[in-house]
């Protein structure tokens, strides 16, 4: 009767009748559906009326809805981890991804590339068309870089025109090499936005994880210096660190 269809599985209705026998009593949340067919969350305590002789006769459940914590809670967890204008990860998210993203490729064997990406042009459009067009350019090239990515890969936005992108689980540089060669051509195609219709293209800093740099920090440090390395040699490209030279 309380199963709404939402619920993780039926692991977590198992846990409650244990706890229910056992201690005969169980508290925790669950979602319910109204008469309407509308899911919500609900904060539930159950007890179990037992007779003299100790036998369970009823079961009495009394609960809230908390559908206003629960929307609360989202609306925090998007200001906390996702960009206010883009909607895609930010910086503190980004962290978190690159460190599952290490770890997966440790695993697996399979190769991590870390991708900072700057657009050139950016500042002359927002001088040009004004700070709203810009804001619009920016949604629209993160909607053209989710497009581009796998499910697996990270998009986010540090901050003003500056993006990073983690591509997990590729062969090797042949394979980056291609994804990247596709975001310069899409980030290159002109936007219309309003009366105006503008255009920039990207450069690109490219590091990749090995055994000798798997810090994050230390990974999203070289593709910055990188991306420098293309800005002060003719920018719309990309480059991979070479510990070496750069």
């Amino acid at each position: 009767m309380l199963s709404s269809g939402r619920q993780q599985d039926k692991t977590y209705y198992a846990k409650m009748w244990q706890a229910l026998k056992q201690k005969r009593a169980w508290r925790g949340e669950i979602w319910n559906r109204r008469k309407s067919g509308e899911v919500f969350a609900e904060l539930l305590s159950i007890v179990a009326i037992c007779d003299d002789d100790g036998r369970v006769r009823r079961y009495v459940g009394v609960f809230s809805d908390i559908s206003y914590l629960k929307a609360h809670e989202a609306e925090l967890s998007q200001v906390a981890y996702y960009d206010a204008l883009t909607g895609i990860p930010n910086r503190r998210l980004l962290a978190d991804r690159m460190v599952q993203a290490i770890a997966q490729a440790q695993r697996s064997g399979r190769m991590l590339f870390v991708c900072y990406l700057d657009l050139d042009g950016f500042k002359q459009v927002n001088d040009r068309c004004g700070h709203e067009v810009g804001d619009q350019l920016l949604v629209e090239v993160s909607r053209r870089l989710q497009e581009a990515l796998r499910a697996g890969d990270t998009l986010a936005r540090l901050g003003g025109d500056e993006f990073v992108v983690l591509f997990n689980d590729l062969s090797g540089e042949r394979e980056c090499c291609q994804i990247l060669d596709r975001i310069l051509e899409i980030i290159a195609l002109p936007i219309v936005i309003g009366s105006h219709e503008v255009a920039v293209s990207a450069s690109i800093g490219v590091s990749f994880h090995t055994s000798a740099n798997e810090d994050g920090d230390t990974l999203l440090r070289q593709a910055d210096q990188a991306m420098y390395v293309v800005k002060q040699t003719g920018k719309s490209r990309y480059h991979l660190y070479d510990a070496k030279h750069d």
